[in-house]
C-alpha cells in the first residue's frame, strides 16, 4: 500500500484572510472588497457564514488531488489550472475569491430576472449551491431543460427554490451523505434570513 501526505489546511484561516479577520458570526453583511497582500481580488457578496458553509463542505488541500467528479482540485474547491505542486495558504484564498466570484455571478444574474432581491441567507445557500453544481448544472438539467430550482429564482419564487436544494443529493445517481448534509445546511441557511 502506498501512503501519501496529505496537506489538509484550515478552511477558518483562508476565511480569515479573505474577510481580513471578520468574526463569523456576522450574518447579515456580505464581505465586500477583499484584498491579499496588498492585492485587490474583487467583492465579494458572500457573508462569512455562507464562506463557513462552502468551505466545510469543500474542505481545504495545500496538495493536488482528485475530487469524485475526476477533476483534479486543490485548495478549497479550486479545479482551475491546478499544477502538482503545493500551494500557499494565500494563493488558496485568491483561487476561492475567483471561484467564488464565478458561483456568485451566475445567482446574481438568475435574481436579476427576478427583479427581487434575495435575502443574506437566500444568497449564500444558492451561490454554495452553484460553486458546488457548477453555473450551467445549475440551471440546466442533463436534457437542456431548465431546473426547478433556476426557474424559481428567476420568478422570485426564492422559498420555493431553497425547497428544491433538498432534492440535489444524487451523485453517479446514488444518494451521497455528503450531499445530503451539504443540503441540509443550505436549506437552513436559505429559510435563515
Amino acid at each position: 500500500m502506498k501512503l501519501t501526505k496529505r496537506l489538509i489546511c484550515s478552511v477558518a484561516a483562508v476565511i480569515g484572510l479573505v474577510t481580513g479577520g471578520v468574526a463569523l458570526n456576522n450574518t447579515a453583511h456580505p464581505v465586500g472588497a477583499v484584498t491579499i497582500e496588498g492585492i485587490e481580488l474583487g467583492t465579494l457578496r458572500i457573508s462569512a457564514v455562507g464562506l463557513a458553509l462552502i468551505g466545510n463542505a469543500e474542505g481545504c488541500r495545500q496538495d493536488p488531488y482528485t475530487c469524485p467528479s475526476g477533476l483534479v482540485t486543490n485548495g478549497i474547491g479550486n479545479t482551475h489550472d491546478v499544477s502538482g505542486e503545493t500551494v500557499s495558504l494565500e494563493q488558496i484564498a485568491a483561487d476561492w475569491v475567483a471561484n467564488l466570484s464565478d458561483a456568485e455571478r451566475c445567482i446574481t444574474q438568475a435574481e436579476a430576472l427576478s427583479g427581487e432581491r434575495m435575502s443574506q441567507g437566500e444568497f449564500d445557500a444558492f451561490t454554495s449551491f452553484s460553486f458546488n453544481t457548477g453555473c450551467e448544472r445549475f440551471k440546466r438539467n442533463r436534457d437542456g431543460s431548465e431546473t426547478e430550482i433556476y426557474r424559481r429564482i428567476k420568478q422570485g419564487q426564492f422559498a420555493k427554490a431553497c425547497d428544491e436544494l433538498q432534492r440535489w443529493v444524487y451523485g453517479g445517481g446514488v444518494k451521497l451523505k455528503g450531499l445530503i448534509n451539504r443540503r441540509e445546511q443550505e436549506y437552513a441557511r436559505c429559510i435563515a434570513i
